[in-house]
């Protein structure tokens, strides 16, 4: 793309600082048939009609003219040779048929081909200074568009009175399609509770929140069981289940948000009558941060993955009913670190 662009710049910049005398210079003109084999690293042919026209000093490869040039590409051993087929300069004369030297890539070769192209058909091959009349190009016909007059109509002042005004145009100070400045989020998925609980709970979770450029704000509710039964070191007969509400201020980059998390959560405790838990509501607040990772699924869709880590303020304990043992009542407490990990799909509700 980047040789292509400089081919045309320089072909325009040739037509551009070129005189009046060259500009009004007579042209001829031909097709191409081009095919290159094998295609890998060989021009194609808006390419090779490029380096045409810059050696030519106009564009001459059109497609409303007879005359044809016709170019194959081959490779030979490692390198790249073409044939040519074009019309002869004179007239009534046989098509002229020729052969470049071999080079070692093909855009060289694309080089040799416009040059060997403009020495058999460009002027210094014609018997005149008019060129031959079979490869003279057609002249460039000019359509002006037609100048339009605005007519008023004035209707007369006997009607004026009834013709209603017309309205007053309004135009709306955001553009058209222009983007919203936030995005509603909405996302669900699977977590796991990896420390904090008394055995490795699993869950999902439900997310909610609105995203801009630099910032993101969300709230979000998290529900997990310990499928494996069994709490503290002698293993009671029972199950835990958490529920979590957070609020997660977020700092937005690119591909990762770097969260802050104030989370509120709950404990139930599926035990028999004989044991009880310290606090009743089992109830703590904690802070802590989250990094989370995502990947553009397509425009309205992401794949999130992230790392929950958090401190509560409050330790629980499942203890036995102090009056039915003598003995220790602890089983299990609480640690005041937990982390989880999770996954989840969000769409963009804005689309």
């Amino acid at each position: 793309m980047p040789r292509r662009l400089a081919s045309l710049a320089a072909v325009f910049c040739g037509l551009t600082l070129a005189p009046p005398a060259l500009a009004a210079k007579p042209k001829i003109a031909f097709r191409l048939e081009y095919a290159p084999t094998p295609p890998e690293g060989c021009p194609d042919a808006e390419e090779l009609a490029l380096l045409l026209a810059g050696e030519f000093g106009y564009l001459v490869v059109r497609t409303d003219v007879s005359p044809v040039v016709r170019i194959e590409v081959q490779r030979v051993g490692k390198g790249f040779e073409a044939e040519i087929w074009g019309p002869d300069p004179a007239e009534g004369v046989e098509p002229w048929h020729g052969r470049t030297d071999p080079q070692g890539t093909c855009r060289e070769l694309a080089y040799d081909v416009a040059a060997l192209v403009e020495a058999r058909l460009g002027a210094r091959a014609w018997s005149s200074e008019a060129p031959p009349p079979h490869l003279a190009a057609p002249p460039e016909i000019e359509v002006k568009p037609p100048e339009l007059h605005t007519f008023a109509f004035r209707p007369p002042e006997s009607l004026a009175a009834l013709v209603p005004r017309a309205p007053a145009s309004v135009t709306s100070s955001t553009p058209n399609g222009e983007e919203p400045p936030f995005e509603v989020e909405a996302a669900a998925g699977p977590a796991v509770s990896l420390y904090g609980l008394p055995g490795v709970a699993v869950g999902g979770s439900g997310l909610l929140g609105v995203r801009w450029p630099f910032f993101a704000a969300f709230a979000e509710v998290r529900g997990l069981i310990t499928p494996a039964s069994g709490i503290g070191d002698r293993d009671l007969p029972g199950r835990t289940v958490a529920w979590t509400g957070s609020v997660l201020p977020c700092l937005a980059l690119k591909h990762v948000d770097a969260c802050g998390v104030v989370s509120f959560s709950q404990l139930q405790f599926d035990l028999g009558p004989a044991y009880d838990v310290t606090a009743s509501d089992a109830f703590s607040v904690g802070f802590g941060g989250r990094i989370d990772g995502r990947i553009r699924l397509s425009e309205r869709f992401r794949l999130h993955g992230y790392v929950d880590v958090n401190m509560q303020l409050r330790s629980i304990a499942v203890a036995l009913d102090p009056s039915q043992t003598t003995g220790e009542t602890t089983f299990w407490r609480s640690p005041v670190l937990r982390i989880a990990i999770g996954v989840n799909v969000s769409a963009n509700l804005m689309e």
